[in-house]
């Protein structure tokens, strides 16, 4: 039996214009004329028998007819480009792949160990992909994503990736030495990770103690002005373990509380359910596993959880 269904290009134009809410924004990013797409959308109008836009001077509004349509539609296609995408890639383990990260968890932990990949695997080319919230992370783009937090995480699989521990951290020209009372540390300005905001309050947490009072102090949007920040003695800083190894080692951060403390969340390995599978993908995942057991060989990272 023949499907009763538009053509591809015609909801493909659909799509487009109703997200770009402007038919010449639309028809350049599908690369066909405005006219020719003005006649897909005509056409669709005419072979659902609604309309699907109104038309306000230089910009187009879905109706409810064509609200009804791009919520159902969307995930369609969607699943159909990754269908073929899957189909294109399953089996060839060379090309480009691109991993999703946080800029300085980038720079600092994924970085230095890609050059191990790059000699198992000399025909493959990654790319990175960064983002500064969860929030931003996006299937379309991304093949691996690391990401800290909890799950779930929907439309992908999560593996447990690697432990994280904040520790307590300032200049030496600052703080000669650790304090006993972590309740000093707030007399300091608290150095604080927009993102993170809770980081004082779990470090507190994990010792059994309320913060006594709110952290004050100044804000980053990246770690690595956080951290350059503590190293330049602006303040108190809670920091994870994993981005500040090397000015640890260097002596240009030292600890002002000795207390380690463990998170429950840790770092995450995501893929994107619609990527799974994928030979390229499937053996990059192994080895950026194998990289989180590197650093706790003590822990054996969880997974997969599928959302």
């Amino acid at each position: 039996m023949r499907r009763r269904i538009p053509s591809t290009t015609a909801l493909v134009c659909f799509e487009a214009a109703a997200r770009c809410e402007n038919f010449a924004q639309a028809a350049r990013e599908v690369n066909i004329s405005q006219s020719a797409l003005g006649r897909q959308i005509q056409g669709l109008e005419a072979q659902v028998g609604q309309t699907l836009f109104r038309r306000e001077r230089q910009r187009v509004y879905l109706t409810g007819a064509g609200q009804m349509l791009l919520a159902d539609l969307s995930p369609q296609l969607d699943a159909l480009e990754a269908a073929f995408y899957r189909l294109r890639t399953r089996d060839n383990p060379f090309g480009a792949l691109n991993i999703g990260t946080y800029p300085t968890l980038g720079s600092r932990w994924l970085m230095p160990r890609l050059a191990d990949l790059a000699r198992q695997q000399p025909r493959l080319t990654i790319n990175t992909i960064t983002y500064m919230s969860n929030a931003e992370v996006d299937p379309a783009l991304v093949d691996l994503a690391i990401v800290q937090g909890d799950p779930p995480w929907p439309g992908f699989r999560a593996d447990q990736l690697m432990a994280e521990t904040l520790l307590a951290v300032a200049s030496p020209t600052l703080m000669g030495e650790p304090v006993n009372d972590p309740d000093s540390l707030l007399d300091l300005p608290a150095l604080q990770h927009r993102t993170r905001m809770q980081s004082w309050e779990i470090w507190f947490a994990s010792q059994n103690r309320a913060l006594t009072g709110h952290p004050q102090g100044p804000l980053f949007s990246q770690y690595e002005m956080l951290i350059d920040a503590a190293r330049y003695g602006h303040g108190v800083a809670v920091l994870p373990e994993i981005l500040i190894r090397r000015e640890l080692v260097e002596g240009q951060l030292v600890l002002a509380h000795p207390h380690r403390c463990q998170t429950t969340s840790g770092y995450w390995l995501l893929t994107p359910q619609a990527k799974t599978g994928t030979s390229r993908i499937e053996k990059t995942r192994s080895w950026l596993l194998e990289q989180g057991r590197k650093e706790d060989p003590q822990h054996s990272p969880k997974g997969p959880k599928t959302a």
